[in-house]
């Protein structure tokens, strides 16, 4: 997919869509973030961008948490 991919900020360009969260709540789904960004470089740095947003912060802490260097 990433290879198919030419992401603005996001995905599918400069806006959020549903296909950034999918991508980001199944990348948290066990610990292989690291051959997660090495495989889909492009997609990783979307990745990044949709944790650290601010307005899901309250969403990744209840229901996708993150042990201290999980990453």
């Amino acid at each position: 997919m990433d290879t198919q991919l030419d992401p603005g900020r996001y995905l599918l360009g400069e806006a959020m869509t549903m296909l950034d969260l999918y991508v980001t709540v199944v990348s948290r789904f066990g610990p292989w973030r690291h051959r997660f960004y090495a495989a889909a470089p492009k997609m990783g740095a979307v990745v990044r961008r949709v944790d650290a947003e601010p307005r899901l912060a309250a969403f990744w802490a209840k229901r996708f948490p993150f042990d201290e260097g999980w990453e």
